[in-house]
């Protein structure tokens, strides 16, 4: 009986990804392509499900807004006062 499992892996050097081919070649696995193109992901590339994607844009939507001079504004303050602080 075969077991078969399927993992993820993330290839962090090129002779990593040299052995899993090499195993490969030796039929013990198979590389499997899965890309999801159309999946939305956060900044770090975790991909989110439909479900998560929409819970983030309703609670986006919900927030309350900030006027864009007024926040550049109040930065620049805090700059001007982290500056000082650090000198």
């Amino acid at each position: 009986m075969l077991n078969r499992q399927t993992v993820t892996v993330e290839i962090t050097h090129n002779n990593a990804l040299s052995a899993l081919h090499t195993l490969e070649e030796k039929h013990f696995i198979r590389i499997v392509e899965d890309k999801v193109i159309d999946s939305p992901s956060m900044a770090k590339g975790e991909q989110l499900s439909t479900r998560a994607f929409k819970n983030w844009i309703s609670e986006a939507e919900s927030m309350r807004t900030v006027d864009l001079k007024a926040a550049k504004s109040k930065w620049a303050g805090k700059r001007k006062q982290l500056q000082k602080l650090t000198r």
